[in-house]
């Protein structure tokens, strides 16, 4: 059984998996991870195409802060790791606003953004972050921003993410363009205003350098996210954490000591279990039925790359936020990664329409639209031609979380206290998805627990 018998057993592959073992490992845990490939990098795998290796998307390590950074520095090594700085420009109503990613809506009119400041101090409310606190959809939060963007929103998530906010669980709200913080005025304003009104602090956007936040994004520079993951699961690999592949993962009670966990073909026993998977597929791991409706949407979303002979822009990304557009998010890809073998440079754009059936049965026919948002975002010249293209139509990418989630997610803590005794973690359950995040949580629980 000594053989079975670790200290701590990782469900789930990528990022989530291999910083749990690389943190678990500073406590000298004997470790196994349980994925369903060996090989752990996730979405981290690159595409390979034009004899270079690129991202599926934006890939980088940002929105840390320093901690972190040298958390990552560590791991993945700070002579592979290059500090980029924030570079996320907006586009909203094709007018670009540099160094933040929420839509600025001062470029829709200036009339606008003072109509929706407004209403602002209209629904002024004292106890904005309990009202906020207590929303369960993100249609709850909706209703608290002005009609006027409240309208805006709801008919952009119906037709790019192809739900209605009443479907969706008020986290869905992380989403850039869907964030319930909106940019409605210049940011010499906001500040004052978020400084001086709490109710202004949580309904109002400004830029990161402007609040006092760390500008950190970390990548392999002239390389690919894939080598920063390889170097990762190596790493843990050679300090003697063992991996298992499993289709088949079910979790069970063995002793008030050890939880077992049965694969197809072998059975381990262990004295904490994590759990850095998805909700839906943690809660399959289990005999009881905790919930029968899905808790997670995946967005499909279909990704045109596109080489060209010049790099135009600064940014290491555009999100596009302008109405009716099809990208989600245009990539600067060869800024910061690699180049083709004929020494291109790549850019790539995520287009999500999910009301246009179209779109998806041929999305060739959307090619000259999406280069022209591209040329809009500032990643090409009005003139610039790009000389090569792929489109990957992608059914599953970022992980949404659904209304039934925050029942879903309570009932499961609940059921890991009161049939595991806490030996059963999943950090960042409930919590904002990013990586920075889920860093930030996973300190917190390995920290308590080991």
């Amino acid at each position: 059984m000594d053989n079975n018998k670790f200290d701590i057993i990782i469900i789930g592959s990528g990022y989530r998996a291999l910083v749990t073992a690389y943190l678990a490992l500073k406590k000298k845990k004997k470790i196994l991870i349980i994925s369903k490939s060996k090989n752990l990098l996730g979405i981290m795998s690159p595409i390979t195409w034009q004899g270079g290796k690129f991202d599926k998307g934006y890939q980088f390590f940002d929105g840390i802060d320093i901690k972190q950074k040298d958390i990552l520095m560590d791991f993945v090594g700070s002579d592979v790791l290059h500090d980029f700085g924030f570079g996320a420009a907006s586009l909203t109503n094709n007018k670009i606003y540099p160094f933040h990613a929420i839509p600025y809506w001062p470029h829709k009119s200036k009339i606008f953004s003072f109509k929706l400041f407004a209403k602002f101090i209209i629904n002024y409310k004292k106890n904005i972050k309990q009202i906020i606190d207590q929303a369960n959809s993100y249609e709850d939060l909706l209703n608290l921003l002005p009609t006027e963007l409240k309208n805006i929103l709801e008919k952009e998530c119906e037709r790019r993410i192809g739900l209605k906010s009443k479907e969706l669980s008020y986290k869905f709200q992380d989403f850039p363009f869907f964030n319930f913080r909106q940019t409605i005025m210049p940011d010499n304003l906001a500040i004052l205003l978020k400084k001086n009104f709490d109710y202004f602090d949580n309904v109002i956007a400004s830029r990161r350098k402007s609040l006092g936040l760390e500008c950190i994004s970390l990548y392999p520079k002239g390389k690919n996210m894939g080598v920063a993951g390889e170097i990762m699961q190596k790493k843990i690999l050679d300090k003697g954490v063992k991996i298992k592949s499993s289709i088949s993962t079910k979790i069970s009670n063995y002793n008030t000591k050890e939880i077992k966990i049965i694969t197809e073909d072998q059975i381990f026993y262990s004295d904490k279990v994590y759990l850095v998977t998805e909700l839906d597929d943690a809660l399959d791991f289990f005999e009881k039925k905790i919930s029968s409706k899905p808790n997670i949407y995946y967005l499909p979303q279909i990704f045109f790359y596109f080489t060209t002979n010049k790099i135009n822009s600064k940014f290491q990304y555009v999100h596009g936020n302008t109405e009716g557009n099809l990208i989600n998010r245009a990539n600067n890809m060869s800024l910061y990664g690699e180049k083709t073998s004929n020494n291109e440079f790549v850019l790539s754009a995520e287009v999500a329409d999910n009301k246009n059936d179209d779109l998806w049965k041929d999305p060739d026919k959307y090619l000259s639209k999406v280069w022209k948002e591209i040329q809009m975002m500032g990643l090409a010249d009005f003139d610039q031609k790009y000389n090569n293209y792929e489109i990957f139509p992608l059914k599953k990418t970022a992980a949404l979380h659904l209304l039934n989630f925050n029942n879903s997610s309570e009932y499961l803590k609940k059921y890991l206290q009161e049939n595991f005794l806490n030996k059963i973690l999943f950090p960042g359950l409930g919590k904002r998805t990013s990586r920075s995040f889920f860093l930030n949580e996973l300190e917190k629980t390995i920290n308590a627990n080991e």
